[in-house]
């Protein structure tokens, strides 16, 4: 007989920045060992400076039989996280969704998300905004099977080559 799992999704506490913070760099360790190496620190220092944003931000994680498994920040569209996606009225962000490797595939990331779009809709907010890379095809795959649809104009180039694109979920009306 099988036991299902049941994964909990909740606020993080303060004392658990550590904890995401690891599952931070874990989940997104194969992404940075492809880019070029003068790339790596920055990107590393931009992961962790997002996750010490000050403000209002909901901190998301993901419990799976007791341990933190997986973690998403939830920004509204009050927040000036990121000018790409708040310079539209009414887009509450994701950004830095994040599951531990062992724990892929059963379905925390997206109940994570699926939690931002609950939350998202109570406050009001139109549409979720986030980012991602084509490498990232597991999290684009997550994405477009839970309702997100490409957005262009989100799009943006931090670096000669590298092409961060858009997604989107509008909210029925």
């Amino acid at each position: 007989m099988d036991i299902i799992k049941k994964i909990l999704i909740r606020d993080a506490m303060e004392s658990e920045q550590n904890i995401i913070r690891a599952i931070v760099e874990e989940a997104y360790v194969e992404y940075v060992k492809r880019m070029e190496e003068s790339m790596r620190e920055e990107y590393y220092r931009r992961l962790l400076t997002t996750l010490e944003t000050k403000g209002f931000v909901e901190r998301i994680v993901a419990e799976f039989d007791g341990n933190i498994v997986g973690s998403v920040l939830l920004y509204p569209s009050t927040s000036s996280a990121n000018e790409r996606v708040v310079r539209n009225p009414g887009w509450a962000e994701l950004r830095l969704l994040a599951v531990l490797p062992s724990a892929r595939g059963q379905g925390v990331g997206a109940s994570l998300i699926q939690e931002c779009i609950r939350r998202a809709r109570i406050n009001g907010e139109k549409t979720i905004g986030l980012h991602t890379k084509d490498e990232m095809r597991s999290a684009v795959h997550l994405y477009e099977r839970l309702g997100f649809t490409r957005f262009q104009e989100l799009d943006f180039s931090p670096a000669t080559g590298i092409l961060i694109k858009g997604y989107c979920y509008n909210f029925d009306e």
